[in-house]
């Protein structure tokens, strides 16, 4: 029996092309400020939004982001600030135990919407 060891669809596999990639509200944040054209400017967007997230952002990384986005550096520790703190929050939900918190959580996302 021939193996095709090959996963495609020709093969009868399902292959999403979802790119795996760091985004968070942050990262959308610069991107709608960044000139995006520039080169490595996704590269430094993933980077600098795991940053903020994991480490916080150092001034090298300030003025990065500053770069590409005009903004000063007050404004975009805030941003990420914000950010973390609203995921914090979100995360704390969805880890709470049973599932009155997560209809509460849902029930509070379904009136934004």
């Amino acid at each position: 029996m021939d193996i095709d060891p090959e996963i495609s669809t020709a093969n009868g596999f399902h292959i999403e092309d979802i790119p795996s990639r760091f985004v968070s509200g942050f990262t959308r944040w610069i991107e709608e400020r960044a000139d995006l054209s520039c080169p490595g400017a996704e590269f430094l967007i993933e980077m600098c939004g795991f940053l903020a997230r994991t480490e916080g952002l150092d001034e090298e990384a300030l003025r990065m982001v500053a770069g590409l986005t005009g903004a000063d550096p007050q404004e975009i520790v805030r941003v990420y600030r914000t950010d973390n703190t609203t995921w914090a929050q979100t995360q704390a939900v969805l880890d709470a135990q049973g599932l009155t918190s997560l209809d509460e959580h849902l029930d509070e996302i379904g009136r934004w919407g």
